[in-house]
């Protein structure tokens, strides 16, 4: 009997890590060798294990754009599949740029997630209908990747980049806003994910570069 399929799982939701290892036990093929809430973690585990398949959530705390670039500079030989609850072409594109293999909306069945994670083990990409759809519009637009990121943002997330831009410290993000320093690191991490960006200082030239910090101040 070959060896089942060895797969990372990254998601800042317990409830979706669950339901996926749930699903993955029930295939004698597959099997879960480690669980991430967030990139660091999931980083950590492939580089630990190796395993032949990392699903990754593409939003969640750091980033999954920045977890598939560093998971496949630390295990090369692993293929990374997104999960992802948004049709955003930028980013999408921007986490293939990054080495990811597959894109699969989370709203996918059962059967087509086993198929997607047989295929990656075995080098196939698997692109979601509408997904592929959206980046073929993309194209004949001529889109450029990357362009419209800051749409991704939440209210929130684009208070703090504003912030940031300011040269703020969380702690003094936190006091502006009344929330809690803990919540002001996982919104950076987030924006820094969600526009490609690995610190700070990209994200506030970020800012001011596409001109939303000049319109936060009209």
């Amino acid at each position: 009997m070959n060896k089942p399929i060895r797969i990372v799982i990254a998601d800042d939701h317990d409830l979706v890590r669950q339901g996926i290892r749930s699903f993955v036990e029930t295939h004698a093929d597959l099997a879960i060798v480690g669980e991430a809430s967030d990139a660091s973690q999931a980083v950590k585990l492939c580089a630990q294990h190796k395993p032949d398949v990392a699903l990754i959530d593409l939003v969640m705390p750091g980033g999954g754009i920045e977890a598939t670039r560093a998971i496949r500079a630390a295990s090369p030989s692993t293929q990374v599949v997104l999960l992802t609850s948004f049709e955003d072409v930028q980013q999408i594109v921007a986490a293939i740029q990054a080495g990811a293999l597959s894109c699969l909306l989370k709203d996918v069945d059962a059967d087509a997630l086993a198929d997607a994670l047989r295929k990656a083990a075995q080098g196939e990409a698997v692109l979601h209908a509408r997904i592929a759809a959206r980046l073929m519009d993309a194209l004949r637009r001529g889109v450029e990747p990357g362009s419209g990121m800051l749409e991704s943002l939440s209210q929130r997330e684009r208070e703090t980049l504003t912030l940031v831009a300011e040269g703020l410290s969380n702690q003094m993000i936190a006091e502006r806003l009344g929330i809690g320093e803990k919540t002001v690191k996982t919104h950076v991490s987030n924006v820094l994910g969600k526009l490609n960006v690995s610190d700070r200082t990209q994200a506030a030239v970020f800012a001011w570069k596409s001109g939303m910090k000049q319109r936060s101040e009209t």
